[in-house]
């Protein structure tokens, strides 16, 4: 019964994970987009399937980190007993998020674009990489209160 409740947090816990991923990626290309045709194309078919290789392996990476809390008896009850640290690392996650798309915290960056130089504003990459990192981390190890999923097991055995 313990093995079954394990799996099907673990697979909701990938998904969710994935699907927030997946979708702030996307947000980002979008906004990073030129909407010429070779943005609304690379848009459409190349920044999906971007998105889904990034995901994976944040999540590969993710879990691999966060074994302590799934392995070690003591890291685990601590984690699931105190449930409101991980809500707490998605939101401030989001909210480094958030500030990377800010003006004040945009990046200049110039590159070199048929013969001539481009500069372009692009958000804050230190935020970014914090928060996509924190909120798939903290996402991906979130736990139901013990109570909660004690009610879960016992409706299950039944």
């Amino acid at each position: 019964m313990n093995k079954l409740v394990e799996i099907l947090t673990l697979g909701v816990q990938i998904v969710l994970t994935f699907i927030l991923t997946f979708c702030i990626y996307m947000v980002f290309a979008l906004l990073d987009s030129d909407f010429g045709f070779e943005g609304i194309f690379g848009l459409i078919v190349f920044q999906p399937i971007i998105a889904v290789i990034l995901s994976g392996l944040t999540i590969f990476v993710c879990i691999i980190v966060g074994l302590p809390i799934r392995l070690n008896r003591k890291v685990n009850i601590w984690w699931t007993t105190n449930f409101y640290v991980p809500i707490i690392g998605v939101i401030f996650g989001l909210t480094f998020l958030f500030f990377a798309l800010l003006p004040p915290f945009y990046e200049t960056v110039v590159y070199e674009l048929d013969g001539g130089s481009t500069v372009k504003k692009i958000p804050n990459s230190t935020f970014t990489f914090i928060g996509w990192l924190l909120t798939a981390f903290c996402l991906l190890h979130i736990y139901a209160p013990r109570q909660l999923v004690e009610k879960f097991k016992t409706y299950i055995q039944y």
